[in-house]
């Protein structure tokens, strides 16, 4: 299927991981309020780094694995080749972002992302996701893919 800090991401929901079978949620909201590693609700995953053992973390998908396993991410995005802002986000001033490890067809994301932000920054995201999808929330196509580049980055210009 296609389609500063995380704690300090614009207290967006998680979506839990998953593997195609019941993606996207019915209600769009995951396990809770807050990300991997520093909030959310204990009915997914670890939430926090001291639950992962000696020189484990908690990465924002709520699985434990070492440092050496996860990366910071950027995802910047634009309106038709403009720069995000209230003006030019006014038909999808909320969106959806979704990261994809393609091969495995795993994926999760946080919604709701204000598009006038413009980025949305992972520190602690798995290697093996290498793409993201950005859609308005609610939707789950129509948006923007992309994959990173060696440094964590990637830009998507959306179509809205």
């Amino acid at each position: 299927m296609r389609s500063a800090l995380v704690g300090l991401l614009l207290t967006g929901c998680l979506i839990r991981p998953d593997t195609g079978d019941d993606y996207p949620p019915p209600d769009n909201t995951g396990w809770g309020s807050g990300s991997g590693g520093s909030g959310g609700n204990s009915s997914y995953g670890c939430q926090a780094d001291t639950e992962c053992g000696t020189g484990g973390v908690c990465a924002r998908d709520g699985t434990c694995t070492t440092s050496t396993s996860v990366r910071i991410v950027h995802v910047m995005w634009t309106l038709k080749g403009q720069p995000a802002s209230t003006t030019t986000c006014r038909y999808a001033p909320d969106l959806a972002i979704t990261f994809l490890d393609e091969p495995s067809d795993t994926m999760f994301g946080f919604a709701p992302v204000p598009c006038s932000a413009g980025k949305f920054t992972v520190d602690k995201l798995p290697t093996h996701y290498g793409a993201v999808d950005l859609t308005r929330a609610g939707e789950y196509s129509g948006g923007a893919h992309g994959t990173f580049d060696a440094n964590g980055n990637v830009t998507l210009d959306l179509p809205y």
